[in-house]
């Protein structure tokens, strides 16, 4: 299945502004997650071409707590194996979401089924799983889109933070940029403690 040509034009521009408008709350918390774990990165990571590393780093790995968390596991240098059993452990559930996913996405082509899958972060999948376009096509189309836009927001925000602290590293002594950036990793804490609370009301108030 491949939403190609096939999906009118007005319909395919339409599909894509609502994937894009259904975005806009996800690029302020992913530009600014984003932006923390780069500048972590570039701060306390301790390694050389930050910006490279965030960049990389962000497109092949969408996770934002673990972008932040293991900033101290990359300073340590701690083994590959270890970083990957922690990260498999931290974003387990994800694998939950690829399942309830797959009936939806059965005749879609590997790759693409593959990356619409690594994408399902916790907001991604909320997003679909809540998407109103029944059509497959369209609602394929819809996920594709949402899908590379946050995946976008992302990328922009780690890299962009990343660049930020070896632009300041130019005329800010290291140790008290070090110093500015403590405490910086309880922000995805304080993230889903806002998100946590949103929904909570958002419960209370469709249940009234």
């Amino acid at each position: 299945m491949t939403d190609g040509d096939v999906i009118p034009r007005r319909e395919r521009n339409a599909t894509i502004r609502r994937a894009f408008i259904d975005s806009l709350p996800v690029l302020m918390g992913y530009t600014t997650m984003g932006f923390v774990a780069g500048v972590l990165l570039a701060a306390k990571g301790d390694v050389v071409l930050s910006p490279l590393w965030g960049f990389l780093s962000s497109a092949l790995w969408v996770t934002g707590t673990m972008s932040i968390a293991g900033v101290g596991e990359i300073a340590q240098r701690t083994s590959w194996a270890a970083f990957a059993l922690m990260t498999l452990a931290v974003n387990f559930r994800y694998a939950f979401y690829g399942f309830t996913m797959l009936s939806r996405w059965k005749d879609v082509p590997f790759f693409r089924k593959a990356y619409l899958i690594l994408m399902l972060t916790d907001e991604n999948y909320a997003l679909e799983a809540a998407c109103q376009v029944r059509d497959p096509r369209r609602n394929l189309l819809y996920c594709t889109v949402l899908s590379a836009l946050n995946h976008s927001y992302w990328v922009v925000g780690v890299t962009v933070g990343a660049i930020v602290v070896v632009v300041l590293g130019h005329v800010v002594d290291p140790d008290r940029l070090r110093a500015w950036t403590n405490g910086m990793e309880f922000s995805m804490a304080a993230l889903f403690l806002v998100i946590f609370t949103d929904q909570i009301r958002s419960r209370f108030r469709a249940t009234r």
